[in-house]
């Protein structure tokens, strides 16, 4: 107790008093312990020191009496001051904000004498008081106006103590000891004596009563976390050890003021025992307070990724909707999709958007809430995306009796709505009456559907067939009517397979008449020939352009 009153009266000296708490933007100077008052001529050594915070590409300028010094480094030296004299500093810096800025620090008042009475202030340096018999302690004494090589005698109750001449003293001492110095100084203004005698220092041995205590860096702590646990010895002499249990079991190899450990369980006790070999210490053994452990067992997060809305492979300009399953996730997580480890949206367990042939989708989810978990983040295997452009929309054409599209691929074919199952080709033969159509599919990708055709007769029953010749069938435009010798007598209309009435035309006694259809699409026809008499011939035309 008494080296740390002492080490704290020499700080407060050796700082003069002049600063108790930094502020911000700031700079103190300050004087080396007992040059506060000086001979003159002495060489005084002052310190700039600036607050540690934003500041940035500081520089010093020492005033002396307000008349800059020249000097702009953080120390400043000189044997030029007079009595009265003042010293400061300014600081020039940039600030944490980026501006340039100043500050100015304290102001010391230099004292000069040319009569000094010298002193000295001795102090333990090292080793304890009280403390137990046989440990030695170091004395060191702290002069003031000794001059440049004053000479010191160490006294020990009085007498003196042979050899220890030094500024500096080191021995093993015995309970009352008084131990104290004399210095003799060298100052040219030592007044109106050269000789100072320091204060007395009483030695006290007395036993000691060890006493430690434990504590974890944390508690609770997560399964398989590492965890430090640290000792605070008090009063176990010299020599002492530090031994670590848990749940009574000591653990091996674990000595020592410090227990780092990764393989705690729920409820587990932790604690130490403190074993003190020196003679001093009335109980040679001590265990801690013990620490019960809460451990909490980690949780595994899990992650998964499903297409729920669009088809992979697909079309490039399809979107694509995918649908993330978490468990273990905790209250508030962090949800990224990635598409090639980009991250492209977050927030939410729901992702859409188009996406280039090639891409890479992820989704990562981080437990964010504090808790306990196996893994920090967890990343779900990537999806890779087959994309190919869009197919135009087919054609679909009757041709005799076969629907074929315009174009060469593979095809689904659907009958009223549904798929026909099988129906691959470019071409399909229809069985029943209905709706047709055809997608184009590429295996990648699926072109919007085509036209859709109705089926509304399957098959022409040739009526009188001899009665006249039609030709040529197929035809690229022009469909001749023969009756050869006879005088074809009613109309003639062209139909489509829907029904529809393309043109018709009536008969005006001829035995010979053609029907001009090339401004009709390609496909197939129904012609029918009513005879005046009543009977009608109906009869099949492809026209092929």
């Amino acid at each position: 107790m008494i080296r740390k009153i002492a080490l704290l009266f020499l700080l407060c000296i050796g700082f003069n008093n002049l600063v108790n708490a930094q502020a911000e933007d700031s700079v103190y100077i300050y004087l080396p312990y007992g040059a506060d008052t000086t001979c003159p001529g002495v060489q005084l050594d002052f310190t700039a020191v600036e607050s540690n915070d934003t500041m940035v590409g500081s520089t010093f300028r020492w005033f002396a009496n307000d008349v800059y010094t020249g000097v702009s480094i953080d120390t400043f030296h000189t044997t030029a001051l007079s009595d009265g004299d003042s010293v400061y500093c300014w600081l020039y810096y940039t600030s944490g904000t980026g501006f340039p800025d100043s500050a100015k620090s304290n102001t010391i008042i230099i004292h000069r004498s040319t009569a000094i009475m010298p002193r000295l202030l001795i102090s333990i340096t090292e080793g304890s008081n009280p403390d137990c018999p046989g440990h030695p302690i170091t004395f060191t004494g702290f002069p003031v106006n000794g001059g440049s090589a004053p000479v010191y005698q160490w006294y020990n109750d009085n007498a003196i103590i042979a050899g220890a001449t030094s500024d500096v003293y080191t021995s093993i001492f015995s309970d009352g000891d008084t131990i104290s110095c004399m210095m003799v100084s060298n100052s040219t203004c030592a007044f109106p004596t050269d000789t100072a005698y320091s204060n007395n220092v009483e030695i006290i041995h007395d036993s000691l009563t060890a006493s430690v205590t434990i504590s974890a860096m944390h508690n609770p702590i997560c399964a398989g976390d590492t965890n430090t646990f640290t000792a605070a010895v008090v009063d176990a002499g010299t020599g002492s050890a530090v031994y670590w249990f848990v749940n009574g079991v000591a653990v091996p190899g674990a000595a020592g003021p410090v227990y780092v450990t990764d393989t705690l369980h729920n409820t587990d006790i932790v604690y130490c025992m403190l074993i003190a070999s020196d003679d001093c210490v009335i109980n040679d053994t001590t265990i801690s307070e013990p620490i019960t452990m809460t451990v909490i067992p980690n949780v595994s997060t899990t992650a998964s990724i499903t297409l729920t809305d669009g088809a992979n492979p697909g079309c490039l300009d399809s979107a694509i909707t995918f649908t993330a399953t978490i468990t273990g996730g905790g209250t508030t997580p962090d949800l990224i999709w990635l598409v090639n480890d980009t991250a492209v949206a977050s927030g939410s367990t729901v992702h859409t958007q188009t996406y280039d042939n090639g891409d890479l989708v992820t989704f990562r989810i981080r437990p964010t809430d504090g808790g306990c978990y196996v893994y920090d983040s967890v990343t779900t295997p990537s999806v890779l995306m087959i994309r190919d452009s869009t197919p135009v929309a087919p054609l679909v054409s009757l041709i005799d009796n076969m629907l074929v599209a315009n174009t060469g691929g593979t095809y689904i074919w659907f009958f009223n709505g549904t798929i026909i199952p099988g129906a691959n080709a470019q071409t399909y033969h229809p069985t029943s009456l209905g709706y047709y159509y055809a997608i184009r599919d590429t295996g990648n990708c699926q072109s919007r559907a085509s036209n859709i055709i109705y089926i509304s007769l399957l098959d022409v029953e040739q009526f009188a067939k001899s009665a006249v010749n039609i030709y040529p069938n197929p035809t690229n435009g022009i469909l001749t009517f023969d009756w050869g010798a006879r005088i074809g007598k009613g109309s003639v209309s062209v139909s489509n397979v829907v029904g529809q009435q393309m043109l018709s035309v009536s008969l005006s006694g001829q035995s010979k008449y053609d029907v001009d259809m090339s401004h009709l699409p390609a496909g197939n026809y129904i012609v029918t020939v009513s005879n005046n008499d009543g009977s009608t011939i109906r009869q099949k035309v492809l026209l092929a352009k």
